[in-house]
Formats: C-alpha cells, structure tokens, sequence
C-alpha cells in the first residue's frame, strides 16, 4: 500500500469522524498488497452493509434463474461512492442486493427481487392447482399415540 510516512488527504464531504475512520483504515491496510487490501475492504462493507439484516439468500442457494456464483466488482470514485451507500441505506438494502437489482434490470428488464417474487409467487400457484387436483397432500401423521 501507501508509504507509512504520507499524510492521508482529508475528504472534503466527509465528516471529521468518517476522516478519522479512513485514516485508522488507511494505516491498518498498510503493508498489504492492493488485492490483499481490497479483499479485507470488500468483506468489512459486506459486513457494516448488512447491519442486523439477514441475507435474501445465502450462499449458494439458487435464485430464479439459478445459483448466484458469478462475483461483480468494479471501481467508481469516492463521492460517487458516498452517495450510492447513502442510496442504499436510505431504501435499507445492502449495497450487494442494490447492485443485484441494477444488473438484473438492466439485463432483464425486472429486478432480482422482482423475480424472485414472482418465482415465489408461481410456486404458490402451482401448489395450490395440485392441492384442487388431488386435495391435500400434507405429510402423514405420526402413526403411533400422542402423550
């Protein structure tokens, strides 16, 4: 990373609180190589992003069109950068569910969670057609006695 004897420039649009935690950040990523230093920020965002939130879904559970393994990263700037975690906490979605949502509408025209919805929904559907078909169909009682 950055020479230890550099002074890190202070952001204008950041508080004086969000500085002192770049600058902490900043000097604990010292020594480490830039995909080293990446790896450890990519985890520390997946983690504040989600406070007291469970995942959509966990790793490699299958979404509507199959199982999520392909990883998307990019690079953008540090305002940009604000704004979008700004975005993501006003809706109170993870910065991953956001990005998910904008590729899947750009590519398919509906959003991730629109799909998974109405994937939700058909599966509700058809249960219920099976269910008019040849009636209930729960799991069988426990043939001995109750205590």
């Amino acid at each position: 990373m950055a020479d230890s004897n550099i002074r890190i420039k202070q952001l204008s649009h950041l508080s004086k609180a969000q500085n002192a935690a770049l600058v902490a950040v900043m000097n604990a990523l010292k020594g480490l190589s830039p995909e080293d230093a990446q790896e450890v920020l990519d985890h520390a965002i997946g983690q504040v992003a989600v406070e007291d939130q469970t995942p959509m879904f966990a790793r490699g559970i299958a979404g509507p069109l199959g199982k999520l393994i392909c990883a998307v990263k990019t690079k953008i700037d540090d305002v940009t950068y604000g704004l979008w975690l700004q975005y993501c906490a006003a809706r109170g979605l993870d910065t991953a569910c956001v990005l998910r949502d904008c590729i899947y509408a750009l590519v398919h025209g509906k959003t991730y969670r629109q799909m998974v919805l109405e994937k939700m929904n058909h599966e509700a559907k058809r249960i219920d057609a099976m269910a008019q078909l040849i009636g209930p169909f729960g799991a069988p009682e426990f043939p001995g006695g109750g205590r």
